[in-house]
């Protein structure tokens, strides 16, 4: 018999909490998912940005409780609402864990026009 997803997503988040890059927009983003106390930062620049992908990374399990980090505030609605548009914009830019290249401007402006 498969285990419940949530304890597999809260095994890899609590994993992740120990090796990952883990920063204040990722460990909300983390709390939110596992249904865990959290504070509401959010993503404020792509460096940000790219700890809360290197956790989704990490968790892919995550994706399926967005909606749990869109509640968070009205900027992570706004944010999660366009999530797959950052994202893209961010992984083509530069790539995961800027692998691709060392500035991510038009991430960083659709973060602003969003409101992040």
């Amino acid at each position: 018999m498969n285990p419940p997803p949530m304890p597999v997503m809260n095994n890899k988040i609590l994993k992740w909490f120990g090796t990952g890059r883990v920063g204040s927009s990722s460990k909300a983003m983390a709390m939110a998912a596992a249904g865990m106390p959290h504070d509401r930062y959010h993503p404020h620049d792509p460096d940000d940005l790219n700890r809360c992908l290197l956790l989704l990374d990490a968790v892919p399990e995550i994706r399926n409780h967005m909606d749990r980090v869109a509640a968070l505030s009205e900027t992570w609605e706004k944010l999660v609402a366009r999530w797959d548009e950052v994202e893209q914009c961010f992984i083509n830019e530069v790539g995961l864990n800027w692998s691709k290249g060392e500035r991510a401007s038009r991430t960083y402006e659709l973060m602003k026009a969003i409101g992040c």
